[in-house]
């Protein structure tokens, strides 16, 4: 399953040191390329919408024909030649990847339930390592002057030809749509509707923090803790290193001390080091700051994906959907919200928008409490659920 986390991941990666070539390509100015992105989010937003629907239809498929659906998209990026094309492409784009995104979520948590121990943040720390292998080897093609189609076509036959064998092996059983919508009491707890507002405000906050540390971190850097320009992208690396080293570690901090703990100390302990570094303190400060950021805002996720994926609505449908549409409505909002308090007040009141989330994911973490214990689908109930212990050869296999 991790297969599929990376697969994603890189492909995300890649785009973005080449969009200013595809802004070039389609002859755009920098409002014609905000409108682009904007449908890219727009595609985000609705394919996290239709993935409930779709994977309650064809079950584990869309997880198996998300991949080669995004790889396709990723390739027509370089074919589009205006305004219109490339907005549609990036719209396309965003879709399958809003779409593959709960798609595979939703399957991450019914491999824990198979497995009866965490798995989600580990998963999602694979997320965080391909995404910075495919941007680096990204950079290293724009670097090299390679042609733009011929990098994001070769990387999209790459992941497709790489995933699709793999894919293959995910289980399958006909309880797709009881993964899917939640209907079966077994396997999810209905939540009011204060536990599930939580639920999406984690993802929402956690991921309006991170979008702010990925576009904004090297401004901050430069603009308001003095740090040279060859120094100033060290702030989203640091952020990205410790996002991932936490989500590696985080299933079993998770297991030992309980998600709702890992989750509050975390975050708290980032926005202490991040609030630190708007008080006082210069580059080294302020880098430090973000590695402790990434640390402890890491987890969050990943953990607020699992509570969610494993607890219904009123109406039987999982949670989740609502948290991944949360999560991409914050990575939107916040950039923007950073952007336009720093126009007004300076780029130290702007980052204390991500301090305030911080401490916003602290205290709805009392959400991700389970009394009932660690893993809500204990695994001796797993088999008789999801008969997912075998492939449909009989054989067991690797997700």
């Amino acid at each position: 399953m991790a297969t599929t986390f990376a697969a994603h991941a890189a492909i995300t990666g890649t785009v973005g040191p080449w969009i200013p070539r595809l802004k070039a390509d389609a002859n755009l100015d920098a409002a014609g390329l905000g409108l682009a992105l904007a449908a890219y989010a727009v595609g985000l937003v609705v394919g996290t919408r239709l993935a409930a629907l779709a994977f309650a239809g064809a079950g584990r498929a869309t997880v198996r024909i998300g991949i080669p659906v995004l790889g396709g998209a990723l390739a027509l990026l370089p074919l589009a030649n205006g305004l219109a094309s490339l907005a549609s492409v990036f719209a396309a784009l965003g879709l399958a990847s809003g779409l593959l995104d709960v798609a595979m979520n939703i399957e991450a948590a019914a491999v824990e339930r198979r497995a009866g121990r965490r798995l989600m943040s580990g998963m999602h720390g694979t997320w965080s390592a391909s995404m910075l292998v495919g941007a680096a080897i990204a950079s290293a093609g724009v670097a090299a002057g390679i042609p733009v189609g011929v990098h994001l076509a070769l990387v999209a036959a790459l992941v497709v030809i790489g995933t699709v064998p793999l894919l293959a092996w995910l289980p399958s059983s006909g309880t797709d749509r009881v993964v899917a919508d939640g209907t079966d009491d077994r396997q999810r707890r209905r939540l009011p509707i204060g536990r599930m507002a939580l639920l999406c405000l984690i993802p929402f906050a956690a991921f309006l923090t991170e979008g702010v540390a990925a576009e904004w971190s090297a401004v901050f850097l430069r603009e308001a803790a003095g740090a040279a320009v060859g120094i100033a992208g060290l702030g989203v690396v640091a952020f990205s290193a410790g996002m991932a080293v936490s989500r590696f570690v985080g299933d079993r901090l998770a297991t030992r001390h309980g998600p709702s703990t890992v989750v509050r100390v975390g975050t708290s302990v980032g926005a202490i080091a991040l609030a630190g570094a708007l008080i006082g303190g210069g580059t080294v400060a302020a880098i430090a700051a973000f590695t402790m950021l990434g640390l402890g805002i890491g987890p969050a996720v990943p953990l607020a994906f699992s509570a969610a994926a494993n607890a219904s609505t009123a109406h039987g449908r999982t949670v989740l959907g609502l948290a991944v549409t949360a999560g991409y409505l914050g990575s939107i909002v916040g950039p923007i919200a950073v952007g336009f308090t720093a126009d007004g007040f300076g780029f130290r009141w702007a980052f204390a928008i991500p301090v305030g989330m911080c401490v916003a994911v602290a205290l709805g973490a009392t959400a991700l409490r389970e009394p009932e214990g660690k893993i809500p689908l204990p695994a001796h109930h797993v088999q008789d659920e999801l008969g997912a212990s075998t492939r449909s050869d009989g054989r067991s296999g690797p997700c």
